[in-house]
């Protein structure tokens, strides 16, 4: 039987990943949703947030250029103890296909491995 990595019993495919970087949740938050942030990452994600929770977590829909439908995003910002760095976790799932989950997880990779490169103002 094939190892389908990302494959759910019943959300279909998901894909998730984190980072943390070093810096206050408050400041992350606010260049994450200031015009530059969302330029940066926001690409085919519903502006209508079903959930929003400042400082906290967002919930909406995001639809890569190359699929057919929407899938579900979870964006959380979550503060380390000492409140001087702040894990970014996106999670997505309703993905239809392993191919779906390929390009989701460059797209989503590609926002995490640059995320130094917006706190640079």
């Amino acid at each position: 039987m094939a190892n389908n990595i990302g494959l759910t019993k019943d959300a279909g495919w998901q894909f998730g990943i984190r980072k943390t970087v070093a810096t206050s949740l408050e400041k992350l938050w606010n260049i994450f949703f200031s015009d530059r942030g969302l330029s940066y990452w926001s690409e085919g994600v519903d502006r209508n947030f079903s959930t929003f929770k400042e400082y906290s977590h967002i919930r909406t829909k995001w639809r890569h250029r190359d699929f057919t439908e929407d899938a579900n995003l979870q964006i959380r910002f979550i503060p380390s103890k000492n409140k001087d760095k702040t894990t970014v976790s996106i999670h997505v799932d309703k993905l239809k296909n392993e191919n779906e989950r390929e390009l989701c997880k460059e797209y989503w990779s590609k926002v995490i491995e640059d995320l130094n490169k917006l706190l640079e103002i």
